[in-house]
């Protein structure tokens, strides 16, 4: 396959022209190949059970909250920050908001999508294990499950993000609402509207406003500082 010559998620328009993007970009091949690898390892590991309904039923309910907590802390991190000093979350977070478009800046850089699937796996490795134990199920199995789940979501994050700064507007009602309430936060006001695949986190700890509520910030695309 021809990979589009896109610098700008802002120059595709179609649902097919975002597939053909996606699938040429460094982060969406690296998370599609660690997905890949561990699906294949928890078929070879079996022992399938509880551990897997709990592994993934976990997944989907902690992914908001994970996503605001990330965004917040992480990629809204001040320059001069721990954060972004040691990890660099912040200084390309910065740069993405300045011009949200730019695909250099909007996708996970593959070295990056690798380093986040890792440290996915030992925030998963921390809360699935002791769960597999303390309810009985297969510790390995369901903690590969678990992984698993991470390595989907992120792969689904990815496209999810690339599809809400082109020009494309989504069918369902489920992305147009995620759709809506990126461009809020990036084009209204960046304190709120942090979830990016779902908006469950932003429900729990109170920044998904009605839009009328919050006033437009002067901060939205520099995040408070000149340059990034």
């Amino acid at each position: 396959m021809t990979a589009p010559t896109v610098t700008r998620a802002d120059e595709l328009s179609t649902k097919r022209q975002i597939w053909r993007f996606f699938v040429t970009c460094g982060s969406a091949r690296v998370l599609a190949v660690a997905a890949l690898v561990l699906g294949v390892i928890r078929l070879a590991v079996g022992d399938f059970g509880r551990g897997d309904v709990i592994a993934i039923v976990v997944t989907v309910a902690i992914t908001g909250t994970v996503e605001w907590i990330i965004h917040r802390f992480l990629l809204h991190a001040p320059l001069d920050s721990w954060a972004t000093r040691t990890l660099g979350t912040g200084t390309g977070h910065h740069r993405h908001h300045l011009d949200p478009p730019d695909v250099e800046w909007l996708l996970l850089r593959p070295l990056d999508a690798g380093v986040f699937i890792t440290a996915f796996g030992a925030v998963t490795a921390a809360w699935a294990v002791p769960l597999m134990w303390i309810t009985g199920a297969s510790i390995i199995g369901g903690f590969l499950t678990a992984w698993w789940c991470a390595a989907i979501g992120l792969l689904h994050y990815e496209f999810v993000h690339l599809m809400q700064h082109t020009r494309y507007r989504p069918r369902s009602r489920y992305y147009r609402r995620l759709d809506r309430h990126h461009r809020l936060h990036h084009f209204r006001n960046e304190h709120y509207w942090l979830g990016i695949t779902s908006v469950s986190g932003d429900r729990l700890l109170g920044t998904m406003p009605d839009r009328t509520e919050v006033p437009l910030s002067d901060t939205a695309r520099t995040l408070g500082v000149t340059e990034p």
